[in-house]
């Protein structure tokens, strides 16, 4: 997931920059990571296993240069992963094979690509402390309603499950409305670690759970607005935390109320896992 993450960063950065070639071929790993990563987490939630995802360190890069060093790095660090898993069981074999088949080629691409660039050395991280933070949290939102999205489907609740995954839809449309006005000044901020999130076992659980976290994405939101330079970042920060006031207001299986965080994409967690499962 921290893999898919940020090639979707880097994805937005290169479409802000019309770098096309480049921006084709990371939606590409994507595409095919994103299914992956659905694959594996349906199956695990459809066995009645309560999936948790650690604290992780989030480091997507700042300019074309370091976009393809980071893109390597995380290569490199997901190739160690998969070959070090203990995996039993036909199916799971399958979908390690599935996930670990496109990595020689897309390392291969990055070298092709690297060998091309003069290495910068842009120095220490300029991401002000508060946006590091709030984007952070909003990666740990997006993940762990996403999680409680698959719980609450596979536990007969279509529903609630429809919210969560509007919740995760709403967390990610927040992250790239910042990541869109930041690729527009010439750097993506980059928010040092992400906080562990743990699927909850209930319905009442994982929606005080998900309200916890809207919570401290409405705080950090309007402490990110108030100490912005920029006056088009403060505005995204500003709306944002007031979507995220609207739904903590929301009551359990209820409307969803987000303005500025809802999209038609994110409105069926069943079409979704269609989508992606079939």
């Amino acid at each position: 997931m921290t893999a898919v993450h940020q090639q979707f960063v880097h994805m937005l950065a290169l479409r802000q920059w019309q770098r096309g070639e480049l921006l084709d071929r990371i939606t590409a790993i994507d595409t095919v990571d994103f299914k992956n990563a659905m694959q594996i987490i349906d199956s695990l939630v459809s066995r009645g296993n309560l999936v948790s995802l650690s604290s992780h360190s989030f480091r997507p890069g700042c300019d074309l240069t370091s976009i393809l060093f980071s893109e390597m790095q995380m290569e490199q660090h997901l190739s160690g992963v998969i070959e070090t898993l203990d995996i039993t069981g036909e199916a799971a074999r399958a979908y390690v094979d599935e996930a670990a088949a496109p990595r020689g080629t897309y390392r291969d691409w990055l070298n092709a690509e690297i060998a091309k660039l003069e290495p910068m050395d842009r120095g220490e991280d300029r991401t002000p402390p508060l946006l590091a933070s709030f984007i952070a949290e909003l990666i740990a939102l997006v993940e762990q309603s996403m999680l409680h999205a698959f719980k609450l489907w596979h536990s007969g609740q279509k529903a609630d499950a429809d919210n969560a995954w509007r919740l995760s839809g709403a967390a990610m449309l927040y992250g790239t409305a910042i990541i869109k006005r930041a690729a527009l000044s010439g750097d993506l901020p980059a928010p040092a670690v992400c906080p562990a999130v743990q699927m909850q076992a209930d319905r009442t659980t994982a929606f005080a759970a998900d309200m916890t976290l809207v919570q401290r994405c409405a705080n950090i939101g309007r402490k990110a607005a108030d100490a912005s330079g920029d006056t088009a970042m403060r505005r995204v920060c500003s709306k944002i935390a007031e979507d995220c006031d609207m739904i903590l207001d929301m009551e359990p299986s209820g409307e969803f109320p987000a303005t500025f965080g809802r999209s038609p994409v994110f409105e069926s967690f069943s079409a979704i896992r269609e989508k992606h499962l079939r």
